[in-house]
């Protein structure tokens, strides 16, 4: 029997990229290993109490093509099981509850008449200003100020940036804001308003597919199927280190109840984040690979789920907010992505808050965390007046969840990234293999095209190449 394939990580990317090549070439091998005893990663639902809950919201953006069809297809025998959506989103924002995307026009007048008046002003002078002055743009707070003025970018990302990654938007990247913020103009909002034409790129795509039991039912059902074709997991099961010689990936060593054991592997698809892939390379690896990678950082992630003895609390999926008083960044409300998922006569709200492992939210008792995710429902008109039906909560924290774009976070990741493509019978794909701000679609986009490339006969680094320069586009020679 041949050596198999190993792939590190069963999230998204993960079960995709297995999945293509087992239908490629049924029977493998081909083998997951995940630290988790799950499969699905962040994509994955857990139950509490009578509910089925996701980490955060994760509905399937529909965008067509290949990752859709596959999703489709899992529940062709069974469509009523899978449910098409719009999404409802809005932002919190100066105590209005606003559209989101931005909607000029109801923006403009549910504010106070002079803070518009300051928003248009600011807007006016600041584009005639950078008409006639060229300022380079070095950070994320340069590209917001100059694209919609101080006052309008300060509200609307500025300290919400600030918040979520912990940090001053004067250290992020610019190249942040062309990952999250693709298309958003202020001036098309302007001739949207007035009439006068103007296209407006909304950020992000505003249907969803849904699994009616969660969406951890849609890896499962992913899992299933990489099972029925010969495909194995290993979960539960530490990554101790990845054993080369010349470029070329023998094995990975492995540690779990059982004891420790190499893993021989034909050719080793890493899914888990860029900095532990080259740590797993040990100090084989040039010192100036290691330390660059090094630098690369991940923001955590603390989510409170509520109960509330209520039907519904409002009609949006989620919502964000906006305002720095509120320590929680985003609520969701996942009944109203599917019911089905919520005990009858009863809702919960996930709070999300950001942190850095360590800190004081970090370390922070459930009873501390439930508390302020209370203090911020007090100010939130809608949820204030249900506080009163609040059946219990639970308190999951998700390490290294979102990469942060710290400036030159590019250099350091395409020095790593330059350093994998040396090795003959190595790739690393998703949102973490590439240090990327994605979605599942995209992951499982990347799955599908590698376990694509993999399956055939031959595979050139310019294939690989091509598949970095079209997924990976904050490294500009890509």
């Amino acid at each position: 029997m041949s050596e198999p394939i190993v792939i590190l990580g069963a999230g998204p990317a993960g079960l995709a990229c297995a999945y293509r090549l087992l239908e490629n070439s049924p029977g493998g091998p081909v083998i997951l290993v995940d630290s988790a005893p799950f499969i699905g990663g962040a994509g994955a639902s857990f139950r509490w109490k009578g509910h089925t809950l996701d980490y955060g919201p994760h509905a399937f953006h529909t965008r067509g093509s290949e990752p859709e069809k596959l999703v489709r297809g899992l529940f062709a025998n069974e469509p009523d099981s899978l449910t098409l959506g719009r999404k409802m989103v809005h932002v919190y924002l100066k105590g209005k509850h606003l559209k989101y995307p931005l909607q000029i026009g109801e923006s403009l007048l549910k504010f106070n008449p002079f803070v518009s008046a300051v928003i248009l002003l600011e807007f006016v002078l600041t584009s005639l200003f950078h008409a006639v002055v060229s300022v380079p743009i070095e950070n994320f707070e340069n590209w917001g100020r100059k694209r919609f003025g101080s006052k309008l970018y300060k509200m609307s990302f500025g300290d919400y940036t600030e918040k979520v990654w912990k940090t001053k938007a004067n250290l992020i990247s610019p190249k942040f804001a062309s990952e999250k913020i693709q298309g958003f103009s202020f001036i098309n909002l302007i001739r949207r308003l007035l009439r006068i034409g103007g296209q407006v790129t909304e950020p992000y795509f505003q249907t969803w597919l849904y699994p009616v039991r969660g969406s951890g039912d849609l890896y499962t059902r992913l899992g299933r199927e990489i099972t029925s074709r010969g495909g194995e997991f290993l979960l539960g099961v530490k990554v101790l280190s990845i054993n080369y010689e010349s470029g070329h990936v023998k094995s990975v060593t492995l540690q779990a109840e059982r004891g420790t054991w190499e893993l021989p592997c034909s050719w080793l698809v890493s899914t888990i984040p860029l900095p532990n892939m080259v740590r797993l390379l040990g100090e084989k690896a040039p010192f100036i690979v290691r330390h660059h990678a090094s630098k690369l950082r991940y923001i955590s992630l603390v989510l409170v789920y509520v109960e509330f003895a209520v039907e519904r609390i409002g009609e949006d999926h989620w919502f964000y907010l906006l305002d720095p008083e509120f320590k929680f960044n985003r609520v969701t409300e996942q009944k109203n992505l599917s019911p089905a998922t919520i005990e009858a006569g009863k809702t919960v709200l996930s709070f999300e808050l950001t942190c850095r492992i360590g800190d004081e939210y970090w370390n922070m008792s459930d009873q501390g965390l439930f508390d302020l995710a209370m203090a911020d429902s007090k100010r939130i008109h809608f949820i204030r007046g249900v506080m009163d039906r609040v059946g219990g909560f639970h308190v999951k924290r998700v390490p290294n969840v979102y990469e942060i774009y710290f400036k030159g976070f590019d250099q350091h990741a395409e020095i790593a990234l330059g350093y994998l493509r040396e090795f003959d019978n190595l790739c690393t794909i998703g949102r973490r293999g590439l240090f990327l701000q994605g979605d599942q679609h995209q992951a499982v986009e990347m799955g599908l095209h590698m376990g694509d490339l993999l399956s055939k006969g031959s595979r050139s680094k310019e294939e690989l190449t091509d598949y970095l320069r079209k997924y990976v586009r904050y490294i500009d020679d890509y």
